[in-house]
């Protein structure tokens, strides 16, 4: 497809956002799949304001090719439709990050907090985005990024979006309070040590009858258990103090007791060449992790003292540190233990399914905002 020639300026500009664009891309998706890493939510929340800074540029190149009109082309008019539709997406989805950030407007809309809506609109965008690139990209030429302007830009650029971070920062910290500090995710704290008093979010509470009710640890063991609730409240009690942090935008830290996994699956006896395991929810709703995993993942019966409620994973629900709330699987009934890497690798690319399937259940026992 055929497309004007950019300028120097213009071809700077559309190489730095897909830089930017890249790079909020990967270390979203890290923030929402990965362990807690600070400093990639420091590297996303630059890239974001170096995206704001850059608007305007990007802006005025977008009108100049609408002042081109609309051509008898159906491919150029498909790709300024796609185009104008990215844009919108993109600018939403910053407005809605900075609203977040400093707590304006509503906590939620359309059933979503406004943290959901944020990078719900950005994985809709990717695809968007990959084929603006396709459609619209011009390479640039490493003279435009070799001359003395095009460092003082992007100088600016790095600078401009440090001093907007760090104001942005003091703005969020000033909205911050008592009741609600915020995390370093952006999460807001509610219920920090109240036991149950924190949201419950995700899929409905199921029927659960404790004296029926089983944990189940087969696969790869050599002992198969199926232990009672009076089973597992015998077993050695240990205490981890934790932050929950929801994808949702709010987090709480909970005294968490329970007992170890590790320990659970020794006394199963472990087979050779193990690769990971599967918790598996009442719901039917599962998560896999790597073996490398299993030793610092808690099944919880209590919360800061009190027994976990229904709708917080009665009777059992798994903690893992540094792993967002979604992979805190509730109503755990099943332990299976794997020795395929094909099944470890399968059940982890599934894993985003998770958090499409918890979309469906946005609900919270309360207003967080």
């Amino acid at each position: 497809m055929a497309v004007s020639n950019l300028t120097q300026t213009e071809r700077f500009v559309s190489t730095l956002l897909l830089g930017i664009m890249i790079i909020l891309g990967v270390s979203g998706v890290v923030i929402l799949y990965g362990d807690w890493l600070p400093w990639i939510y420091d590297l996303h929340r630059l890239a974001g304001f170096s995206l704001i800074v850059l608007i305007p540029f990007k802006a005025a190149m977008i009108y100049r090719s609408l002042q081109r009109g609309v051509e008898n082309t159906f491919a150029r008019n498909m790709a300024l439709l796609n185009s104008s539709i990215l844009a919108i997406l993109v600018l939403l989805s910053s407005v809605l990050g900075l609203m977040w950030m400093w707590r304006l407007g509503p906590y939620s809309g359309l059933s979503q907090t406004l943290l959901a809506w944020h990078w719900i609109l950005g994985v809709i965008s990717l695809p968007l985005f990959a084929l603006h690139i396709w459609r619209r990209w011009q390479p640039a030429h490493w003279d435009d990024f070799l001359t003395r302007r095009s460092a003082l830009n992007l100088l600016g650029l790095v600078g401009a979006s440090i001093v907007l971070g760090r104001l942005a920062a003091l703005q969020a910290e000033a909205q911050s309070t008592d009741e609600r500090p915020r995390r370093f995710t952006g999460s807001r704290g509610f219920g920090l040590y109240t036991g149950n008093d924190f949201p419950a979010t995700g899929e409905s509470a199921v029927e659960i009858d404790p004296s029926q009710w089983r944990l189940v640890i087969d696969g790869a063991v050599q002992y198969p258990l199926a232990l009672t609730y009076s089973d597992i409240l015998a077993l050695p009690q240990q205490v981890i103090t934790e932050a929950i942090d929801c994808h949702n935008g709010w987090y709480s830290v909970q005294d968490w007791q329970g007992f170890s996994l590790a320990s659970l699956l020794e006394k199963a006896g472990l087979k050779e060449n193990l690769t990971g395991v599967r918790l598996v929810s009442l719901t039917g709703l599962s998560n896999t992790y790597p073996i490398g995993e299993v030793n610092k993942i808690l099944l919880a019966t209590h919360a800061s003292g009190q027994v976990l409620e229904l709708s917080h994973g009665f009777p059992l629900r798994a903690v893992i540190p540094g792993r967002r709330g979604w992979f805190w699987l509730k109503w755990v009934t099943k332990v299976e233990v794997l020795v395929s890497p094909l099944e470890v690798v399968g059940g982890i690319l599934c894993t985003p399914l998770q958090v499409v399937r918890d979309l469906k259940y946005p609900r919270s026992s309360t207003d967080i905002r």
